[in-house]
Order: C-alpha cells, then structure tokens, then sequence
C-alpha cells in the first residue's frame, strides 16, 4: 500500500484508472493496447498501449449488475436502467451524432401502463400485515397435517418469520419451482395475448373485425420488465408496457398508435391476456396437466411519472435471490456444491425450495427446463431485467455515450484542440474508421490486499461526493 501511494504520479496513474472504472470492486485486468485506424488512408490516427500503465495493466469494470457481487457496477446499471426506461416514456435527444440513440419526444404522449404479474398460491404463509393478524382464524383451524392453520402474530416486515409456510408438508415446493421454470414462457405467451384481446378491443370499438395479424399492423407492444423476489421466494414481474403504432414501410419508426388504442384499453388487454394465458407442466405425479397462470393480484396502473415510474423499476434490476435470501450464492453453483449452500442458507424454507430444484433437475421428464442451471434462482430462468427492441435505447447506446463525455471531459481538462480520434471512431457507424484491439486476459480482482483496500476508501469517497452533488443538485432545483 505504501509503495502504491509513495510515488505521487503513479498513484495518480492509478487512481484515475480506478475511477475509470466506475470504481469496480472486482475490476478485470488486461493487457495490450488499441489502435484507431482510418480505412480509408491506412493512417493510424491514434493509439494507446498498456504498458505505460501501473503495473502495465489497464483495468476494466467487471460490469456485474448483481448489488451483492459488485456494488459500483450494479449501482451503473440501476441508473442505465433508469435512463432506458425514463426515455421510453418522455423521450431522450440525441447525444451521438450519426448513431441511433435517440426516443422521439411523441412517446411521452403515447398510452403505458405499469404492470405488476404476481405468482400463484402454493401454500399459506406467514404475513407481515399493517392492518391486523398474520392469518385469521377462518375455516379449519388445523390443516389435513395437523398444523395450525392460522397465526394471530403481528410480524414486523423485517421478521424473519415472514414467507415462511404455516405447515411444511401443505405447501407445493414442486409447483413453486416448476412454476418459475415456466415464467419466461408464460411472459411470452402473455404478450401474445394482449395482440389477441387487442384485436378483439378494436373490433368492438371500431365495428370491423380485426384479426390479429391486422392487429399486429396497426399497433406495437413495447415494453420493459424487471423481476422481483417476494419474501416467500416468489418471482413477481412489474413490467411498464407502451403502444406504440406502426408506420407502413418503416417498421422501425416508433409514431403514435390509432385513435382506438387508447390506455384504458391497453389496460384491458394487458388484464384480459393476463388471466387467459397458461403454460402447461411437466407431469410430475403429483402435478399431471398441472398449468402454470398467473397469479390473482394482478396489478394495472395508467403511467403518471415517469420517473417514478422508472425509478420503481430500475431499484430491482440489481437484485437477485441472494440479496433477499441470506447464503444464497448470487452465482450458479453445481449439484456437488448443493450441501455446502444448503448449511449456508440459514432459512428452512428456502433450503427447501433449493432442494426441489436439484430434484426436479434430475428427473428425466424436466429435463429441457434447465433447472440444474438455475439453482441459485430457485429455477427462475429469465433474465432479471428485459426489454423489447422498440422500447427505448440500448445500454450499448448509453455505455457509448458515457465513453464520449468521459473523452470529451479529458480533452477539455487537458487543453487538448481539435477532433478527438476515439471518439469519432466510437460514433461513426459507417466503418470509415475502426479501432483494432488486442488484449490479452490477466486476471480478475486486486492482486494485493492494499489495493483493494485502496479502491474501497476511493468508492467511499465517491459516493458521498455523488451524494453531496444530488443533495446540492436538489436544493437548486428547489
């Protein structure tokens, strides 16, 4: 550590490579150097190599969305995905001259809903309630094991008690798995549905029939979801869904959609399609023609705020099972593994739920499911946070520009005139000027114990000035 911070130019060298990447705390270290070259002359018009580098090293964001594995570079992600969805629902300029990163300002008056599709019940649970008991005491008062069947407890919301089952053997843990295997499917099928009670919404409200295929023709469902947790392991998806038209000829434009497509219907189909769809199951004995729906609490709202909106969704794409289940590894770990995570997990009701999941893996009739792959997220399969193509801007778009202002910030605090090559080959999409690449993988992590500690004190600091700059941010906008 004191050799690190004994040469002041050095430690500037990497201080800055530090905060380059976001101050990553598993940063991936690469060696070599790039190049950018004019195809057009053959003129390399800028190049940059690591070996001037500390270490002769360059070191590169890990880019984990993952809050429990990589805190900076989850909390990148958040805001990316903020951004994203902020400019699907009030539009975003563009920053890039020459790139697509641009969302027409007409979005904004465009019809969205927020969507929230809960998962079925598998068994009754323990509550935590503001407005009474856990669980009254209605109908039988113990189940056919006879357990209790109610609970006149006032959990608090951080009870650790809370999600768990009232009575172990009622609850379903193989439909509970076999149900999140099939919600990627089930999220699929739904937005079929929602074309189909589309359709069916625009022959009433029209007077000429309109098939799906019309349907398809005259409107576009875009959106963006993300996957929650609830406390008894439950995936819940709150998704923000806009309808869009489409203009003849250019199926790419995002232009507003007929008169007929209004919220209210949008809402419609989005409720309709919702309690229609189904996916069936594998037959596992107990769960012959077993069909996976959604829940009852479906959840439909008019898009007011968009940023609140966005916010509300960008605070889940970072999170995993892990983060809500203590032990729980955050990664995929094998079935050899299994017992070292099952005496890890210090709650009985999710070592339960991993264990019908490497159960089920070895059956022969849930083997295209994957669930060996999918242990870690108690067979969820999907990814935590998606969004359609016509939705809103890429993250490559947003990384590309943050990599344009970072250059841009260095040339002005460098006193650094005229075009900058990086940058003009970032942003020109017509392949006149390319950067040639090669690197070669060192390693992941800090090498030393000073250097991680180093980088820590460095993101403290970083993030109370980030902090210090919202507040301040706040009260001049206030």
């Amino acid at each position: 550590m004191l050799a690190r911070v004994g040469d002041v130019a050095a430690w500037g060298a990497w201080s800055r490579q530090v905060a380059h990447t976001g101050h990553c705390s598993r940063p991936v270290r690469v060696r070599g150097g790039a190049t950018v070259v004019d195809l057009r002359s053959g003129e390399a018009r800028a190049e940059w190599s690591s070996d001037g580098e500390p270490d002769g090293v360059l070191l590169l964001a890990c880019g984990d969305r993952r809050a429990v594995v990589c805190p900076s570079c989850a909390e990148t992600y958040r805001r990316d995905t903020w951004q994203l969805i902020a400019a699907g629902l009030r539009g975003r300029a563009p920053r890039l001259p020459g790139r697509v990163d641009a969302v027409p300002a007409s979005v904004a008056g465009h019809p969205a809903v927020l969507a929230t599709f809960t998962a079925p019940g598998f068994g009754a649970v323990h509550r935590a309630r503001s407005d009474g008991v856990c669980r009254g005491r209605r109908g039988p008062l113990v189940c056919r094991h006879g357990v209790r069947a109610w609970c006149d407890g006032r959990h608090a919301v951080g009870d650790p008690v809370v999600g768990r089952p009232l009575c172990w053997d009622c609850y379903d843990y193989t439909g509970h798995i076999l149900w999140h295997a099939a919600v990627p499917e089930l999220w699929r099928r739904t937005v079929i549905y929602v074309y189909r009670s589309l359709a069916r919404i625009a022959s009433e409200r029209t007077g000429v029939p309109v098939g799906v295929r019309a349907v398809r023709s005259l409107v576009r469902v875009s959106y963006v979801k993300v996957a929650e947790y609830q406390r008894r392991g439950a995936v819940h998806l709150h998704a923000v869904i806009r309808l869009d038209g489409v203009e003849v000829g250019e199926r790419s434009a995002v232009v507003a959609p007929p008169a007929w497509a209004d919220a209210t219907a949008l809402g419609a189909a989005v409720r309709d399609a919702a309690g229609r769809v189904g996916v069936r199951l594998p037959d596992t004995g107990a769960h012959v023609g077993a069909v996976a729906r959604w829940g009852s609490q479906l959840d439909v709202s008019v898009v007011g705020d968009p940023g609140r909106a966005a916010a509300y969704l960008a605070k889940y794409a970072t999170k995993t099972a892990a983060d809500t289940f203590a032990g729980l590894p955050a990664r995929r770990f094998s079935a050899r593994a299994a017992g070292r995570v099952l005496r890890r997990v210090d709650n009985p009701h999710v070592s339960l739920l991993v264990s019908a999941c490497l159960r089920l893996a070895e059956r022969p009739e849930c083997a295209g499911w994957r669930l060996a792959e999918h242990v870690h997220s108690l067979g969820f399969r999907g990814h935590f946070a998606t969004k359609s193509r016509w939705y809103s801007v890429t993250r490559a778009t947003l990384g590309a520009v943050r990599r344009a202002w970072r250059t841009e910030r260095a040339r002005e605090r460098d006193g650094r005139a005229g075009r900058d090559p990086w940058v003009e080959a970032d942003r020109d999409d017509g392949g006149a000027v390319v950067v040639v690449r090669d690197w070669r993988y060192v390693g992941s992590g800090w090498t030393q114990l000073g250097d991680a500690d180093l980088a820590a004190t460095l993101a403290r600091d970083h993030a109370a000035a980030r902090a210090y700059a919202d507040i301040a941010s706040v009260a001049r906008s206030g």
